[in-house]
Formats: structure tokens, C-alpha cells, sequence
């Protein structure tokens, strides 16, 4: 009978938490959700190894299909210690159609709840691609790599 007993304990635990979720304690609206499942960072460093910026990217068309659909867009945004340099995108090997430098507040800001000064912000758009795409942040003598899933 205690063995019963426990086993029920337990399982009225484990089915009392089965209904949420992480990210119902941040209070996230679906499109923040979206936004954190295809949100991506790496670091950019140079021919010495050293860290010359930290790259975060954003696939928009999994956060909104219906209004991105013409390219392959992207909201990136960088911290870089020299601010001069030229930054250049790909996907695929094909450079960018569109790159546009945004505000720090802009209208993405409310999907990544991130935006400071000291960034840049961009929207960029690439040719539609059926395949996975490797977008590519070169800057100046520095470049990485993220890849995004098609599925």
C-alpha cells in the first residue's frame, strides 16, 4: 500500500508540472518565443584568434511567415570594438540584397528585449534558399558562421 501511495504521489507531481512550460515564468507573447528558438551568437575573431565582435542573429521568417516571405531576412545585431569596419553578409556564398542599419530602438527590439548604444542593428535579406542557410558575418579581417535550419 505505501508503494501505492508513493507511485501516486509522484505521478500527480509529474502531471501537475506536464502543462508548462520555460517560458511561461518570463511571460513571453508567442512571437518572443519564436524569437528565442531562432536566435543565434557567435563570436567574430581575427587572424591573431582574438575576439573583434559578438554577432547575435535572428531568422525572421519562422517569426512571421506571412510578412517575411519575399527573402531570406534576418535582424542581426553586433557589438564590434572598432566600429569602423565594413560589415558584409552572406548566406550561402550569395552577399546580401538588402542591408539597411537600424536604430538601437527599432522594431525587433521588443523581440529580443535587447538594445543598447553600443551595438549595430541590421536588417538584412537574402535571395529565398530551400536549403539550410549558412549565414556568413564577415568583418573586416574577421568572419563566423551561423547555421539556420530549414525544416
Amino acid at each position: 500500500m505505501r508503494n501505492l501511495l508513493a507511485i501516486l504521489l509522484l505521478f500527480i507531481t509529474l502531471l501537475g508540472c506536464s502543462q508548462k512550460n520555460a517560458f511561461k515564468q518570463f511571460h513571453l507573447s508567442s512571437s518572443q518565443e519564436l524569437a528565442e528558438d531562432n536566435l543565434q551568437s557567435t563570436k567574430i575573431v581575427n587572424k591573431n584568434n582574438e575576439v573583434i565582435a559578438i554577432v547575435t542573429a535572428l531568422h525572421l521568417n519562422k517569426i512571421d511567415p506571412k510578412r517575411y516571405n519575399r527573402y531570406e531576412y534576418f535582424y542581426v545585431y553586433m557589438y564590434d570594438k572598432n566600429r569602423n569596419e565594413k560589415v558584409n553578409f552572406y548566406v550561402n556564398g550569395m552577399p546580401a540584397l538588402l542591408q539597411e542599419e537600424l536604430p538601437v530602438q527599432n522594431e525587433f527590439t521588443k523581440l529580443t528585449s535587447f538594445h543598447s548604444k553600443w551595438n549595430r542593428y541590421y536588417l538584412v535579406g537574402f535571395a529565398k534558399q530551400q536549403k539550410n542557410l549558412n549565414l556568413k558575418i564577415q568583418l573586416g579581417e574577421g568572419a563566423a558562421t551561423l547555421l539556420f535550419k530549414q525544416y
